[in-house]
């Protein structure tokens, strides 16, 4: 299912309107724990700071190169004292690129602070407090592993080179490789660097193990080289072929994809007599997927263009079905015709899941269900009201799905209250 995001704006007092601060000006901090974004925290005269590229603990000189309402925003240029888990970023446009938070904490540090994430939501909500939470899950790959950029394009002396722009300060950085793309998006990249007059944004999509590549939009007429315009590519993953279309969601991360499958499997112990539906099913990945290994399946999407894709990605299995609405209101309908369903997999939009998805959920009363979440917060809301009505969260399994930045998935599993605990909790 897509992600789609959800912004606060902040609308609280002005917290740093006293101070003789400027953009460009250098701070001396002690950076404190990350928060939300990704950045390590402190304050200075009292005011709010964030400090991209330091990491808890270190004392460093840092660059303001944002001033909000409710804090500074600030880039660390020299630290005074490292922390034993910095590593040497891999990208040359670290930091002044914000599309990576953690480049420069070593790898291991980075799956337990994923972890400790988890915890802290979870732990908002007393009934989920004690949950086992494993260790999380690497990536198989570190860097390279993304199958989908956005870029921008910028303007003025920049016309026609692609870049990103940094999320605080707005400056746009020209990108001539990114270290977490496909290397052979990066290749791409490469071809159309400096040739983008007139275009704003584009987007490419790679089939990692596939090689099949859409461009969007369609390029400028004069680059006949780099074919663009294409509507649909076609991704494989454990054997199966998917095709995507260019609005549609799919993880960015195929060889992780892989893992969670497994993973999925291993933990919901399917025995190949169960009823499964799958809640926001997108393309049918996990309805492929997962197919083999129960009796049938039910897949719920509310974009046309998923359905039309997972309809074509299961066209060879005989035990599948999809209904096209809203997760909520199929749930619904399938909860008041007497549906029996064994087990649920959901994987919401960052947002969550719609309250009444929940209700259904609760009326289905599933024996197992895995929810896919890549939003701790909403994640431990959805659980606890799941775990309000019947249901017990048994484990939780991090995941990173993309290494390098603040973004963890998860996979949490519930069962009906009154089931036998599952050996996986442990």
């Amino acid at each position: 299912m897509a992600k789609r995001k959800h912004r606060n704006r902040y609308r609280g007092p002005d917290l740093t309107s006293h101070l003789a601060v400027e953009i460009g000006d250098t701070l001396e901090l002690q950076a404190g724990d990350f928060d939300e974004r990704g950045f390590a925290t402190t304050e200075y005269e009292t005011a709010p700071v964030t400090i991209s590229g330091a990491i808890p603990g270190e004392k460093v000189a840092a660059k303001v190169v944002k001033i909000y309402p409710d804090r500074i925003a600030t880039l660390a240029k020299n630290v005074e004292c490292a922390s034993e888990h910095r590593v040497q970023p891999k990208c040359i446009y670290f930091g002044e690129c914000s599309g990576c938070q953690w480049q420069h904490v070593d790898y291991d540090r980075q799956l337990e602070i994923k972890r400790d994430i988890v915890v802290r939501a979870l732990s908002q909500y007393g009934d989920l407090r004690d949950a086992p939470v494993t260790e999380t899950l690497p990536s198989p790959k570190r860097f390279h592993y993304r199958n989908h950029a956005r870029f921008s394009v910028g303007r003025g002396d920049e016309n026609g080179i692609a870049g990103y722009k940094n999320a605080d300060s707005r400056r746009f950085v020209r990108i001539d490789e990114c270290a977490i793309m496909d290397e052979r998006i990066n290749e791409t990249l490469s071809q159309l660097q400096g040739r983008l007059d007139r275009m704003t944004q584009f987007s490419i999509r790679m089939g990692s193990n596939t090689g099949d590549t859409i461009i969007q939009p369609l390029l400028p007429a004069e680059i006949q080289d780099v074919p663009s315009g294409r509507q649909k590519y076609i991704e494989e993953v454990k054997g199966a072929r998917f095709q995507v279309a260019a609005s549609s969601f799919f993880q960015v991360n195929t060889a992780q994809l892989s893992a969670i499958v497994d993973e999925i499997v291993s933990v919901l112990e399917l025995d190949g007599n169960d009823t499964l539906v799958d809640l926001y099913c997108g393309v049918g990945t996990f309805t492929r997927l997962l197919s083999p290994y129960v009796e049938s399946v039910v897949g719920i999407e509310e974009s046309a263009s998923a359905i039309e894709d997972a309809k074509t990605n299961c066209i060879d299995v005989d035990n599948v079905t999809f209904i096209q609405a809203k997760a909520e209101f199929a749930a619904v309908e399938l909860s008041q015709s007497g549906q029996t369903v064994d087990v649920a997999i959901i994987d919401p939009p960052r947002i969550g899941c719609h309250p009444q998805a929940l209700e259904a959920l609760k009326t289905l009363f599933p024996r197992r269900i895995m929810m896919v979440s890549c939003n701790p917060t909403t994640m431990a809301r959805d659980l606890n009201a799941l775990c309000e009505s019947g249901f017990r969260l048994v484990s939780v399994r991090p995941v990173d799905m993309f290494p390098q930045t603040k973004h963890v998935e998860s996979l949490a599993l519930l069962e009906k209250c009154g089931s036998k605990q599952s050996s996986t909790a442990s």
